[in-house]
């Protein structure tokens, strides 16, 4: 085999490695979820949010003593733009491409903490 060969390989080798290693643990919505029942905040099926009149392309309603609802936003930078084109939403706590409308201190502290 040629040297040129070998180094082709191993440079196919490396470049394969580290396409591996690139972070792939990006939050969804059934993170969100499954994270949310497990400390029994659970989806209000029958109330869907307005989640297109603060620009989200999608949201979620929990059941909840307080209000609960999850927005979501095709990606961050969409979210951030949201966030300056509407001044009610701007201290909402957002989490990658999720952004929550919740008053409650277990409610925010539950959705910061997912990874």
């Amino acid at each position: 085999m040629s040297k040129r060969f070998i180094l082709l390989l191993i440079f196919i080798s490396f470049a394969s490695l580290a396409g591996c290693s690139s972070k792939s643990s990006e939050i969804t919505i059934d993170n969100i979820i499954s994270t949310f029942s497990e400390n029994e905040i659970h989806v209000d099926e029958g109330n869907t949010p307005l989640y297109d009149m603060i620009g989200a392309s999608d949201g979620v309603t929990f059941k909840y003593d307080n209000k609960v609802v999850i927005y979501v936003y095709d990606s961050e930078k969409d979210l951030k733009k949201a966030k300056k084109d509407y001044n009610i939403i701007k201290d909402w706590p957002s989490n990658g491409r999720f952004m929550l409308e919740a008053y409650d201190e277990k409610v925010i502290d539950i959705f910061n903490g997912i990874k």
